[in-house]
């Protein structure tokens, strides 16, 4: 099964780095799980005094190949 790495961006230069990813059969399901992330991560940002929006969820895949990026802008604004 594929290993995916969910890293938040905050802009160009600032990042967390997943340094030990999860398993899922595709990136299909990977995209749900970063959707799911970004929802639970949302109150997070807002207790900090952060816009959730200024983030997104860079997916990438084993290689280290960036196979999605959710912008958290649209899962709030949607």
């Amino acid at each position: 099964m594929p290993r995916f790495f969910f890293h938040v961006r905050f802009d160009h230069l600032n990042r967390s780095r997943d340094e030990h990813g999860l398993d899922f059969p595709d990136v299909e399901t990977a995209r749900a799980e970063a959707v799911r992330a970004a929802k639970d991560l949302r109150d997070e940002f807002v207790a900090q005094g952060q816009d959730p929006r200024d983030y997104a969820i860079e997916i990438e895949n084993g290689s280290g190949e960036l196979v999605f990026r959710l912008p958290f802008s649209e899962v709030f604004d949607a």
